[in-house]
């Protein structure tokens, strides 16, 4: 069905209010999953470092958008009332963005760009330095804190199209782990996991993820036999939105081993889980987890590793749940949240599941993530 321009405009005008309380005349994006979200124009033009994509928002006004010409009529169908600037091939014409921000009546304001923690520039400095100088008047900020306040806080839309990327995702391990079996390797369940999510429908111009390993390590072609486990973190993604889960199985009976192991790991995802709330912070979530590694006998988090992230448009969007992050949790936040601690074998156990944070705690978006999932083909 994809975004409705609805969505797009309720977007705009959440981002407008942002600019105003910071005294922005308007904000100008080039990264990918900022143009998406604040488009709805999930172009593939972003792997093209030559053609810019650009999209201008000013605080009053209509939408403005610097791009390859061949993209407007796409455009156009997600983003109401946008005015767009086309330009024909390479190279990028830094004139057609100066015309914009005249039209629009922004270029002797103060624009927001994505120069600080967590963003990227879509566009090359040269071209920067030439709009500057063209536009004496015009003076920037960094727009980054009110980009992320924004797309941290999920719509609705966004909750039900990333629980529809997690379940497409669920539904292809569990297909895959009914092919796998004594004999099989790392190598079959990368190719199988991916087919599978094709197949149930993950985007094909958005790609999800496929990563693996074994309880072995090593070669990845090996056979597998009873007693091994094998581990994949993985996401469909659904109408640009990306699911990440992360899930381990074993081949045959479980040992009293493995459920030991799932059982350290099951006590992690329930004390981290116990601190998403509203009025936490992230850095709570990672503290919670902290005190239950070092219960289990685990050397405690440093203040660099996280056990979870946000999750939207992008497979890893803030915030961070490390000790270093204390972004406050609220309503509509989706996190994962992906415990992990190393056996003496060296073998990494990590499994993962996406929360929504509630009005009194949380809701799951993916579920099962402490299963111990058996192959007993």
């Amino acid at each position: 069905m994809g975004v409705s321009t609805i969505e797009i405009s309720d977007r705009h005008d959440r981002l407008r209010r942002l600019m105003e309380s910071q005294d922005l005349d308007a904000i100008l994006v080039g990264e990918k999953y900022n143009y998406w979200y604040l488009t709805g124009h999930q172009s593939r033009e972003f792997d093209k470092i030559m053609r810019p994509m650009l999209f201008l928002l000013p605080r009053a006004g209509a939408p403005c958008a610097i791009i390859y010409r061949q993209q407007i009529p796409k455009l156009e169908k997600t983003c109401p009332g946008v005015r767009a600037y086309g330009y024909e091939d390479v190279p990028f014409e830094v004139a057609l963005l100066q015309q914009a921000l005249d039209e629009s009546g922004t270029s002797r304001g103060r624009l927001g760009m994505e120069l600080g923690e967590n963003q990227r520039l879509g566009l090359p400095y040269a071209d920067l330095r030439q709009l500057l100088a063209d536009s004496p008047g015009l003076t920037l900020a960094d727009a980054g804190p009110e980009l992320q306040e924004l797309r941290m806080q999920k719509s609705t839309y966004e909750i039900d199209t990333l629980r529809t990327a997690c379940d497409v995702s669920l539904q292809a391990w569990e297909l895959t782990l009914k092919q796998m079996g004594p004999g099989s390797t790392e190598l079959d369940l990368r190719r199988l996991l991916a087919t599978e999510l094709s197949r149930l429908g993950s985007d094909f111009d958005v790609a999800g993820h496929v990563s693996t390993s074994t309880s072995k390590g090593g070669d990845p072609s090996s056979p597998l036999e009873r007693g091994d486990a094998i581990w994949s973190d993985f996401g469909a993604t659904y109408e640009g939105y990306q699911a990440d889960v992360a899930r381990r199985a074993v081949f045959g009976p479980p040992t009293p081993e493995h459920r030991a192991t799932r059982d350290q790991m099951a006590s992690l995802v329930e004390a981290s889980l116990e601190a998403v709330r509203p009025g936490n912070r992230a850095s709570d979530v990672a503290q919670a987890c902290s005190a239950r590694l070092v219960d289990l006998g685990m050397p405690a988090l440093t203040s660099k590793k996280r056990i979870g992230h946000g999750l939207g448009l992008n497979a890893g969007e803030p915030p961070s749940l490390s000790l270093a992050d204390n972004t406050l949790l609220v309503p509509g936040m989706v996190l994962c949240v992906e415990p992990r601690f190393f056996l003496s074998t060296g073998e990494k156990i990590h499994v993962e599941d996406v929360v929504v944070v509630s009005e009194s705690g949380f809701d799951y978006i993916s579920q099962g993530a402490t299963e111990l999932h058996v192959i007993d083909n």
